[in-house]
């Protein structure tokens, strides 16, 4: 099989190739992108079956004619590249797998027709979310007979441009680096908290007095499962319409919703939290929110080291479906275990990548056309080739926790 990756050289490219290189499904494999020196410096490493090739990802006639003659074209580059790369692998006959996420998806989606048509697969958004997150989402839903909604959370924050994550548990194990490299993540919670500017809140349901009820989980709180089991309740600092994840909207009676969870200790997460409700308010916009934020904790650093003995400590990724099940209130639970903060978001978007190539090469997916990973993939099955994949990190082969709870 010869395989071509656009972004070969990048933060989820280079893992990828790595890992596709040390297959035996693989014969061949090029490191693309617009830096030859980059290419070459790479390719080099990863030996034989490696060759540097410098391409345009957005020029879809020069992307064409270099990934003639290759068998399939993983795209691990950005998303102004996305529709090019399908019709390149259109054109080709070539299978296809990106890790596409936002609003390039539905343009993606509507070259469909013309995959089916030149009988290949193209899947997309192959990643932490949306993928895993959403065939988590999709597993939980099943386990309900009635979901009235789907919720993700998560408690982690990441660094769009080192790919650096901070993690409620990283906190705990070393507050002075965590405190040391946060600023690196200012813009991250900048973003965050314009969204909840320009779009407000969402509305979540919880159980209370034996029936679902609407909560502002932003000044209510929100009783969400820890990372060593039990449940606690926590403040998010957003909730808003599912932007990572991109649920499917006809998993639940409500549409999907996703709230972000601060990753530092309760003093520090409760002046994020205040920050949010000013701009939720209108008291201030969100970059003087975020500027407060920051200069508060340069005023006293010393005050945010401290960790309470009781510090609690969720998980960085979970989905909660709620509805019913036998006529009764029910919950399903999924949500990422221990060893699962060992893996870095970035480095876990490519093993999903890869699982998705290896899925097509072995002719799991029968289907034609584009396809998101929820339509391809059954949920238990990926997660298990996605472990399989990082047997180091992962031991005992086990992405999530689960767990079922009647609400009355």
């Amino acid at each position: 099989m010869k395989i071509f990756v656009l972004g070969g050289y990048g933060k989820t490219g280079k893992p990828a190739i790595e890992l596709l290189a040390s297959s035996s499904l693989v014969s061949k494999i090029a490191v693309a992108g617009r830096n030859l020196e980059q290419a070459e410096k790479f390719a080099e490493e990863i030996g034989e079956k490696a060759i540097p090739v410098q391409v345009d990802g957005t020029d879809e006639q020069m992307l064409t004619s270099a990934t003639e003659g290759f068998d399939f074209i993983v795209n691990a580059a950005f998303s102004d590249s996305v529709v090019s790369s399908i019709r390149a692998a259109i054109k080709n006959s070539a299978q296809y797998c990106d890790m596409a996420w936002g609003n390039i998806l539905e343009q993606a989606s509507q070259l469909g027709p013309e995959a089916k048509a030149a009988g290949i697969t193209a899947i997309i958004a192959n990643g932490v979310s949306p993928c895993i997150s959403n065939l988590i989402g999709v597993h939980a839903a099943q386990q309900l007979e009635e979901v009235e909604q789907v919720q993700i959370g998560r408690a982690d924050i990441l660094n769009f441009q080192s790919g650096r994550e901070l993690s409620p548990l990283q906190w705990l194990k070393d507050p002075r680096e965590s405190l040391d490299v946060l600023q690196e993540f200012k813009p991250t919670i900048g973003w965050i908290l314009k969204r909840v500017e320009d779009n407000g809140i969402r509305i979540v349901l919880d159980y209370q007095d034996r029936n679902w009820v609407e909560i502002d989980p932003l000044r209510s709180g929100l009783d969400v499962p820890l990372a060593k089991g039990g449940r606690a309740r926590l403040h998010p600092y957003m909730s808003g319409d599912d932007y990572w994840g991109m649920l499917p909207t006809d998993l639940s009676m409500i549409s999907p919703v996703e709230m972000s969870f601060g990753p530092f200790p309760p003093q520090l997460n409760a002046v994020l939290q205040k920050q949010a409700l000013d701009v939720l308010e209108g008291v201030i916009e969100a970059e003087t929110a975020i500027n407060t934020f920051f200069n508060t904790i340069e005023s006293d650093p010393q005050h945010w080291l401290t960790v309470p003995d009781n510090y609690i400590v969720p998980s960085k990724l979970w989905i909660s479906a709620l509805g019913r099940r036998d006529g009764r209130a029910a919950r399903f639970e999924a949500w990422f275990t221990m060893p699962m903060w060992n893996v870095n978001g970035y480095f876990l978007t490519s093993v999903a990548l890869v699982a998705a190539v290896r899925k097509l090469i072995l002719g799991e997916v029968g289907e034609k056309g584009v396809l998101t990973a929820e339509k391809a993939f059954k949920p238990l099955a990926f997660l298990d080739e996605v472990a399989a994949l990082i047997p180091d990190l992962l031991p005992k082969g086990e992405i999530i926790n689960r767990s079922f709870d009647w609400m009355e």
